[in-house]
């Protein structure tokens, strides 16, 4: 079960089974409180029936004075334990109240409530495996139609990749005939092509290795060169102390393309791409747009406007999760956005 499918089922269960088990459980403290009141009625009734005959020994006796407060064939929660009053055939200001000793009512009771949590277990895996098989049911549909974007995406991956390398090559090509900036052009754009296949190549990636010794400050420096062709306007300032860390080359080079094409893209007119990577941390600031929800930025598909399709910073955040990488971001609207990546 993928991960997408994990969180569907966990939360359709959830809800599911809490509804279901706090439903059940109301349920059943209602037949529990039922069951103790005609446990009580049933002691009131033997009671009444002790005074016929006063045979055996399960209540005690007592005589009291009179009193409007004290209503007759009434159980009453006494001290003594459970209590009621009745009427002595003489004359005489008195009352006989019949006593059920408290030890007695507790024995009753436990005895109830063992009773009701046997009935809250059952019902707790009757309620659990109902859960279990709605969310099952449930999310059935949508892991339908998942597996058939999957193998859209699969397809629309493998045929990008062929007309992208197509242009690349015969681009180079071109330029080994002459110098033109048309080819430079294509050549260009081409290149953003290809980084767009990388990016959705990575969305289906489930497992990275750190197997590889990566020179940080090379890998940035020829994205940046790479983007200034791109996005001539754009001023890129550059402090970077040399740094070699083991990793994985690709994911670094997705982290980093993602998050300075974001930065150039969303930049204002002859803006600046500020980049400094000193004591293992990595510093991109640029002076663009802004982000206005920073808190949702991260999520795949989200974005603020209409350019992009919402899936860089996504592949961010996946792949510095998965190389265990500290990433933090702030933002300004028409100031600017800062993000930092702890590398040590």
């Amino acid at each position: 079960m993928r991960n997408y499918e994990k969180q569907a089922f966990l939360t359709t269960f959830s809800l599911f089974f809490l509804t279901l088990f706090a439903f059940s459980s109301m349920s059943l403290y209602m037949y529990y409180q039922d069951r103790l009141m005609q446990m009580e009625q049933s002691i009131l009734h033997q009671m009444k029936a002790y005074t016929f005959d006063f045979q055996g020994e399960q209540f005690a006796l007592d005589i009291v004075e009179k009193d409007e407060a004290k209503q007759l064939f009434f159980i009453y929660h006494c001290p003594e334990g459970l209590c009621a009053y009745f009427e002595i055939p003489t004359t005489g200001p008195y009352l006989l109240k019949v006593i059920y000793a408290q030890e007695k009512v507790e024995a009753r009771t436990e005895v109830l409530w063992k009773a009701m949590l046997k009935l809250l277990g059952v019902s707790f895996v009757l309620v659990l495996g109902i859960a279990s098989g709605f969310a099952i049911y449930s999310i059935r549909p949508m892991r339908n139609a998942l597996r058939l974007l999957e193998e859209f995406l699969k397809d629309l991956i493998h045929d990008l990749n062929t007309p992208a390398t197509s242009i690349l090559l015969n681009a180079r090509l071109l330029r080994q005939r002459g110098d033109f900036e048309e080819t430079e052009r294509i050549e260009l754009s081409a290149s953003t092509i290809a980084s767009l296949h990388k990016n959705l190549q990575f969305l289906r990636l489930e497992k990275i290795t750190k197997d590889e010794e990566v020179a940080l400050d090379e890998l940035i420096g020829a994205q940046v060169a790479l983007l200034q062709k791109l996005y001539p306007r754009i001023v890129f300032t550059l402090d970077l102390t040399p740094l070699r860390l083991q990793s994985n080359h690709n994911a670094l080079t997705r982290i980093v393309d993602n998050l300075l094409t974001n930065a150039c893209k969303y930049n204002r007119r002859n803006g600046t791409v500020h980049i400094t990577l000193k004591k293992g941390t990595l510093c991109i600031e640029d002076t663009g747009i802004g982000i206005r929800d920073t808190k949702r930025v991260f999520e795949r598909y989200y974005k603020e406007n209409a350019r992009g399709l919402g899936i860089g910073l996504a592949i961010v955040k996946q792949l510095c999760e998965a190389l265990h990488i500290p990433l933090s971001l702030s933002s300004a609207p028409g100031k600017g956005t800062k993000v930092v990546l702890t590398l040590n």
